[in-house]
């Protein structure tokens, strides 16, 4: 027992000499030691300059190594405010070396960060294994889109294939899982809350939605369910950027309020209501900077119950015409079809109703905003009799109207020297409203 007790003292005496020796070489060889060679290798793997501050050493809860103030890239594309490492517990004691988890905190990186990763040199043979990625309060600077602070969680399997990737927001509005197949394809589900769309209409949701698929260079969104300004919006949409960039889908809304919809795109609200709409849209360019240029948009639209600022169509008999501040169109309901290219819009089949007038016909709107076409109005307040087409002029945000020179019926004239006739011909205008215009 005495020839054991002393071989079994030895071995754990050795052990424990071990392990003290191990746990006091951090402080024996400060980290700061190691920041070189740790540089110059990750200078070597991205084949970009790396610079570290500072290099710690943290035994608990688990062993791990957290840099400090990192950057990468010779104008600083890429900096970490902290990184750290956690190796897998097991591959410390046998088998090949693993780790449990990456995580970067603080990171702000630019467009050209994209570039880097794409000059990477390849490198042969197997990846060391990592279970999961975090990426925690990031910051995208991009010089036209301002995309907000976001976290990242991504899950890990053999040879770094992502199994899951989840994607959101620091404040929460906006949340993007995706879920790769063995078939090539990956899953996609997006949700989002009191939420504004960062490029293009600023428009925010108060709730959406969609499923979607993505393979290869082909995305296709089957469902989009959302609130906005009070009302809903439901559709579908395909993208696909292989030789070029492609967009199409389909759109239905309904309720939305207008008022808001104004204000959030920073022009006056001149027309209030409730919007219904349907819409398919597609475009077609080579760079994203075109898109917008290329599209096409088309569908019936119809406004409830709403008012249009700055004409007042009941006045169009006045051959004077001088404006009147607070003049307003208040409509019960106004619809037509919208056909949209590029920033030119087309309001055709245009019909609105009153208890004051029936107004048809077609509106133009040029992309700097000039307004042109010719409206066909039937004025109730005189009995129906005074129908008047009038041609617009002006711009959007003042807007102008004038009888056109094909004015040739005036109710007063025709009621006051020949009244059953000027009563029919009225009616007959009235009529060919009805037939020559949306107002059916």
């Amino acid at each position: 027992m005495g020839v054991m007790g002393k071989a079994v003292r030895s071995t754990v005496g050795g052990i424990a000499l071990a392990v003290a020796f191990a746990l006091a070489v951090p402080l024996l060889v400060p980290m700061s030691y190691f920041i070189p060679e740790i540089t110059r290798l990750a200078s070597e793997r991205m084949a970009q300059p790396v610079e570290m501050e500072d290099l710690t050493l943290h035994l608990l809860p688990t062993p791990r190594v957290i840099g400090h103030r990192i950057t990468v890239g010779r104008k600083g594309e890429i900096m970490i405010g902290e990184l750290e490492v956690v190796p897998a517990l097991h591959s410390l004691i046998h088998g090949p070396r693993s780790l449990r988890l990456i995580r970067a905190s603080r990171v702000a990186f630019d467009e050209e960060a994209f570039a880097i990763a794409r000059g990477m040199p390849k490198r042969h043979g197997d990846p060391v294994p990592v279970e999961r990625l975090v990426l925690d309060t990031v910051k995208f600077n991009h010089a036209k889109v301002d995309v907000p602070l976001f976290n990242l969680d991504v899950k890990l399997g053999e040879r770094l294939r992502v199994r899951e990737a989840r994607f959101e927001t620091i404040d929460g509005a906006l949340t993007l899982v995706a879920r790769p197949s063995s078939d090539g394809t990956t899953a996609l589900a997006l949700s989002a809350s009191n939420w504004t769309l960062p490029v293009g209409a600023p428009l925010t949701f108060e709730t959406l939605a969609a499923q979607g698929m993505l393979k290869g260079q082909s995305l296709e969104v089957a469902r989009i369910d959302g609130k906005l300004y009070g009302g809903t919006v439901f559709g579908s949409a395909q993208a696909d950027w292989g030789k070029q960039l492609q967009l199409t889908g389909k759109a239905h809304l309904a309720g939305v309020d207008l008022a808001p919809v104004q204000k959030a795109l920073g022009r006056p609200a001149k027309l209030s209501g409730r919007l219904k709409a349907d819409a398919a849209f597609s475009t077609n360019a080579r760079t994203p900077a075109e898109l917008r240029e290329a599209l096409a948009l088309d569908g019936p639209f119809e406004v409830v119950g709403g008012i249009y600022q700055g004409v007042d169509l009941s006045r169009a008999h006045e051959l004077a015409g001088e404006r009147r501040s607070g003049d307003a169109t208040t409509f019960e309901e106004l619809k037509g079809t919208l056909e949209l290219r590029g920033e030119h819009v087309r309001l055709n089949q245009l019909c609105i109703r009153s208890p004051k007038l029936v107004a048809g016909g077609n509106i133009d709107i040029a992309p700097d905003k000039a307004l042109s076409g010719k409206l066909h109005i039937a004025m109730a307040q005189t009995g129906g009799f005074v129908g008047v087409p009038v041609a617009l002029g002006g711009t959007t945000d003042d807007p102008s109207m004038r009888p056109s020179k094909g004015y040739l019926l005036s109710a007063v004239i025709g009621t006051a020297l020949l009244p059953g006739i000027g009563t029919s011909l009225g009616l007959t205008l009235g009529g060919q409203l009805e037939r020559s215009s949306g107002c059916k």
